[in-house]
């Protein structure tokens, strides 16, 4: 039994083949990413439209639209819970920013998601809550003087 290896050259063509096919599929995860969020951003403009035309129910059929699109979109849920906030309903509001809490990326995000919810529970009454996000929003952005 003789056990053949492959000649040098071909394993590097091989090796090359394998690194190219890669490159292109995470170009094209890149560019399927970047038309999601761009249908998104589009669909979260259109709430935030609705919004300013005091479509409450629109807006947020249009939130929820945006949400399940892309289940990792911050902006959806964090803008779906300041228009609850704004329309007095903190628990909802809470519930949504606990969602971008989740998703949200960067400090700058995670800060106002976190300041905003210390916010909601400061309306239920539920202050050691309130306290606790309010110290995760200081965590992450610690100069800032709104959350002292």
């Amino acid at each position: 039994m003789t056990i053949q290896l492959i000649p040098s050259h071909i394993n590097l063509i091989l090796m090359s083949f394998f690194l190219f096919v890669s490159g292109l599929q995470a170009q094209t995860l890149q560019e399927n990413d970047k038309k999601l969020n761009r249908e998104t951003n589009k669909i979260i403009k259109n709430a935030e439209e609705e919004l300013g035309e005091n479509a409450f129910s629109s807006a947020e059929a249009s939130y929820r639209k945006a949400i399940s699109k892309n289940e990792t979109s911050a902006p959806a849920r964090y803008n779906m819970a300041k228009m609850y906030y704004g329309k007095e309903k903190p628990a909802q509001a809470t519930s949504r920013y606990k969602q971008a809490a989740k998703v949200a990326e960067t400090k700058e995000d995670k800060h106002d998601v976190f300041h905003n919810m210390g916010n909601s529970y400061m309306d239920q009454k539920k202050y050691a809550e309130a306290i606790e996000n309010y110290k995760n929003s200081r965590r992450n952005n610690h100069t800032d003087d709104k959350t002292s």
